[in-house]
């Protein structure tokens, strides 16, 4: 249980009423929930994923387009460090993904490359810290109102943002596992 959502029985419609979803604007397909997390003493969802292009069945070559949120608590905003850190997770574990005799490494390498960037979250435009690694683009910016989301695609990226909200369930691809 997460907060009122049954994992095992695919409540989307109680996730996406507990923690802010998000697809690019003009996207098709429906979403795969890929990760949930939760508070391990309430059971609320604290972070959800989201992707494009993922499948469980055959081989993963990793989704085409993430999308995270994660919960952020307090009142203050959670500032570039934190986002630095959203971005550079994401960039480590696609990099440690792709090559297993690196999966040791503890840095994204020379030729990472940090910038700041745009995301377009429900029509406004919001500042985002971007960082460029290897085969990887990810972006991540504080959406206000304790909420991070995070972008993470192949390089070099999918230009300009623009995401909403998921407001309706049937937006989502069931619940499942991967066996």
């Amino acid at each position: 249980m997460c907060g009122g959502v049954s994992v095992s029985t695919g409540d989307l419609a109680g996730l996406v009423a507990a923690i802010p979803l998000y697809v690019p604007v003009g996207e098709v397909r429906r979403a795969r929930v890929s990760s949930l997390s939760a508070d391990p003493v309430s059971g609320a969802p604290t972070r959800a994923v989201v992707d494009f292009g993922s499948t469980p069945e055959g081989a993963d070559a990793g989704p085409e387009l993430e999308v995270a949120t994660r919960l952020w608590p307090g009142a203050e905003g959670a500032g570039a460090r934190v986002l630095r850190g959203l971005c550079a997770e994401r960039a480590l574990m696609e990099l440690r993904a792709r090559d297993p005799l690196g999966a040791g490494a503890l840095s994204l390498g020379e030729g990472a490359v940090w910038s700041e960037g745009v995301v377009e979250v429900d029509g406004r435009e919001l500042a985002s810290v971007v960082v460029e690694s290897g085969p990887c683009w990810v972006a991540a910016v504080d959406a206000g109102g304790g909420v991070l989301v995070r972008v993470y695609a192949r390089a070099p990226g999918p230009g300009r943002v623009r995401l909403r909200r998921v407001a309706d369930a049937g937006e989502l691809e069931p619940l499942r596992g991967r066996g």
